[in-house]
């Protein structure tokens, strides 16, 4: 572990401030998180200050979100984030010496246009999973999210186009940050094939993750596939040198030029509670900009709604949310309740969301909080201006559409004619292309 010395000093000063043993997380390779348990703030500061009066930081900052504080240590090549939750009385210590820092300030930037949201159409003719959504900053730069599946045939090229069409002519495409939620295919694949094919004409100046490992303790029943995405991401990003790759932690604030993002959880936070669903290792961020509060909670599961509705009763309020996993098994009602969002944008395909809103009630509740305003991905992408006006959004004409053939051979799914039909009929009407051989019927 890099800086070993300098974590050992931090758990032996905490082992002696806090009288007994702490629990040790070994989050990822050179991160680790100290979890102590029954603890009051007075505890809390107690360690905090122990931290600051026997090493040495060349920066320190504060940060307060609901009832949770923390405080961000910034050393020669590490960093260190004091947590203490209310909630649950626990103080969590994150040492991290592989990583980048993120601007915890807004660096001066020039206005050049309006601040706008796209959930992004990705190719489901032959995939019903995926998730991408594209921020234009103040200044005309972009904010990834996520991406799309390896069978989103080269939809890494349709991102590109995307920015390229919303790029001045003479510049590249640049994409101030690309934040990936967790590391399963149909969030990653995509962003993979975008730094080996897109990079020409683009810049990217940070990549922002904390993907959990592939050893980690609850990953018995992780597909193989899903230990290895977060890997080949990672290396994939370092082909690219230039790019800073951030790893981001609970309780931090930082900006991308007029987009203010705070962390809100991650895999770190589930510990020591169980993380056998993969999806619960997604970071949960909080977008704020223009007078606009967006949640992104990628793919999370029970577990991490657990945490956020017990640590972040006021702060999960927004105008905007995306439907964590796509609209399948997720958050509970209770985190919608308190998200209480007036757009839900769920980044999943019509077929699936048929098939499962009469499953999960989760997804008629956050629909019904929103007055009944939501878009479905596979419809066409969505823009929306910001700060948001509820009924401004607009909806692009639809793109893709089913493979059904192609669909069977891959998944062995299929529909009634008259669903196919249905959903061809709906497709056109959004302005979706003509396809010659379904001008026939099915």
């Amino acid at each position: 572990m890099k800086n070993n010395e300098v974590y050992l000093n931090i758990k032996e000063l905490i082992t002696s401030t806090y009288c007994g043993e702490p629990d040790i997380y070994d989050s990822a390779e050179n991160c680790k998180v100290i979890l102590l348990s029954d603890v009051e703030k007075c505890d809390f500061d107690r360690v905090k200050g122990e931290l600051l009066s026997q090493l040495t930081f060349d920066c320190v900052r504060e940060n307060t979100i609901d009832e949770n504080y923390f405080t961000h240590c910034i050393g020669n090549g590490f960093v260190v984030i004091v947590g203490y939750f209310q909630c649950d009385k626990t103080v969590r210590i994150v040492f991290d010496s592989d990583t980048k820092l993120p601007d915890f300030e807004m660096k001066s930037f020039t206005t050049v246009g309006k601040t706008t949201l796209w959930q992004f159409e990705i190719n489901h003719s032959l995939i019903d999973c995926g998730m991408c959504y594209i921020l234009r900053t103040a200044s005309g730069r972009f904010f990834v999210i996520d991406g799309a599946h390896g069978y989103s045939i080269m939809d890494c090229d349709r991102f590109y186009k995307f920015m390229r069409e919303r790029t001045p002519s003479g510049q590249k495409v640049h994409i101030a940050g690309w934040f990936i939620t967790h590391g399963h295919d149909d969030h990653v694949a995509q962003f993979i094939n975008y730094l080996k094919f897109n990079m020409d004409d683009s810049v990217i100046d940070k990549v922002y993750h904390n993907m959990i490992s592939g050893d980690h303790k609850d990953a018995t029943d992780w597909m193989e596939i899903t230990k290895l995405y977060p890997v080949m991401t990672l290396d994939e990003v370092r082909k690219h040198p230039e790019i800073d790759i951030v790893r981001l932690h609970t309780g931090q604030s930082f900006y991308v030029d007029n987009l203010k993002i705070d962390v809100l959880c991650s895999h770190e936070d589930v510990y020591p509670r169980d993380n056998s669903n993969f999806n619960d290792s997604s970071v949960v961020i909080m977008i704020t900009t223009e007078n606009t509060k967006l949640l992104i909670p990628g793919d999370a599961g029970h577990e991490e709604s657990y945490v956020l509705e017990a640590r972040y009763p006021e702060f999960l309020k927004a105008d905007i949310v995306q439907q964590a996993h796509h609209g399948h098994f997720g958050t509970t009602k209770e985190f919608y309740r308190l998200v209480d969002a007036d757009l839900v944008l769920f980044p999943v395909t019509q077929i699936i969301f048929d098939q499962e809103f009469k499953v999960y009630e989760e997804n008629k509740y956050a629909i019904d909080l929103a007055d009944g305003n939501y878009y479905i991905a596979s419809n066409g992408t969505v823009e929306v201006d910001l700060p948001y006006v509820k009924g401004s959004e607009r909806l692009y004409p639809d793109e893709s559409f089913e493979d059904f053939k192609g669909i069977n051979d891959l998944w062995n799914y299929s529909y009634t004619p008259e669903y196919k039909q249905s959903l061809y009929d709906a497709y056109k009407k959004r302005g979706g292309k003509p396809i010659a051989e379904y001008e026939n019927g099915f």
